[in-house]
């Protein structure tokens, strides 16, 4: 019995997500990459514009990470940029409350880490507040997120009284925007540990054996013996933990921190999840795919403000028809699929 516990990660594998999706999103990258270092090889094509999108995507690469898991689960997490909001707030009072002036650099560095550890713990106690709802109350995780996303911004809002934290240490903004060997920003890299960390859990450990399972099928799942309230609470302390990262990098990069950051973020989480083959219904999703999906987003972007005449303003609109066009696409390709499985089964 504790071998097949070990070996279900394994096998289930090949159901976080569909190869076809992979190669798919692959040659979309290189098309996507190839358009636009054709259309301003000048501007694309240099280190500088390279590294200005490595910067700028672990933002909301790692809240799209969160909402990966959520969905897997068969449930969504609209709450994540709240709570990057709040936990950014949180740790950028601390930072500033907690370092002493003309602090050494062994200093400054321990209470950076500090007030880290604080944005992940307020990112923690906001993931409980929705698998409360969710796992406990039984409200709709729509629903549930959405309720908790207004509750956490209304508190960012009344700590700050709706002007921002200003006057943070310098060592936040060094270390964040320090570049490795001049080329890779630390950003990436946090954004590069995250995902490891959650394909680690995914594709490892029983935890996304379980996860996959509920997302499935969450009856079956009981039925199983799984615990189905312990995976929720699991899910969403994880969502918010890495949802509390993202606010920090953001605060790092505005060397501020306002409610009001990322609200964008949320349509882009889920536009990358759709993309990547994430299953809206639960059950399925992977990293690598979410990783691919992403780096088109952003090349896309990036290639956007190559173009003057394209307004900042139509970029909702732009990433509003292309989230409809995808599901749209995913839902005929999913019928088309369950019509070949039918025949193959006659």
């Amino acid at each position: 019995m504790p071998s097949a516990q070990v070996k279900a990660p394994s096998r289930l594998q090949g159901l976080l997500g569909r190869e076809p999706d992979i190669t798919r999103l692959t040659i979309m990258l290189i098309v996507v990459y190839a358009a636009m270092a054709l259309l301003r090889p000048g501007i694309f094509l240099t280190k500088d514009y390279t590294i200005s999108i490595l910067y700028l995507f672990p933002e909301y690469g790692v809240l799209s990470l969160a909402m990966m898991l959520a969905l897997i689960s068969g449930g969504i997490d609209l709450s994540i940029v709240a709570v990057a909001d709040l936990a950014g707030i949180a740790s950028c009072k601390l930072l500033v409350a907690a370092m002493p002036e003309d602090a050494s650099l062994p200093v400054a560095t321990l209470v950076l880490l500090v007030a880290v550890l604080f944005a992940v713990l307020i990112g923690a106690i906001c993931g409980a507040l929705s698998s409360t709802l969710i796992a406990i109350i039984g409200i709709p995780p729509m629903l549930a997120t959405l309720g908790s996303a207004d509750l956490i911004l209304g508190l960012a809002v009344a700590i700050t009284k709706g002007s921002s934290v200003k006057n943070l240490p310098p060592i936040l903004s060094d270390v964040v925007n320090t570049n490795l060997l001049g080329v890779i920003p630390v950003t990436t890299v946090v954004f590069a540990f995250c995902a490891i960390l959650v394909s680690y859990l995914l594709t490892q450990s029983s935890y996304g054996f379980k996860l996959v399972m509920l997302g499935s099928n969450k009856v079956a799942s009981r039925y199983a013996g799984l615990h189905n309230t312990k995976i929720i609470f699991q899910t969403y302390i994880l969502s918010g933990i890495l949802s509390s990262l993202s606010g920090v990098l953001m605060c790092a990069r505005f060397n501020s921190a306002r409610s009001d950051f990322g609200t964008s973020y949320t349509l882009q989480a889920l536009l990358v999840c759709v993309l990547a083959g994430v299953n809206p219904k639960g059950g399925y999703g992977k990293v690598k795919g979410v990783v691919l999906a992403i780096l088109i987003l952003q090349i896309l972007s990036s290639g956007f403000n190559m173009f003057p005449t394209i307004s900042n303003f139509y970029r909702n609109l732009i990433w509003g028809l292309v989230l409809l066009l995808i599901m749209v696409y995913n839902h005929f390709s999913e019928r088309h699929q369950a019509k070949k499985m039918a025949i193959k089964i006659k």
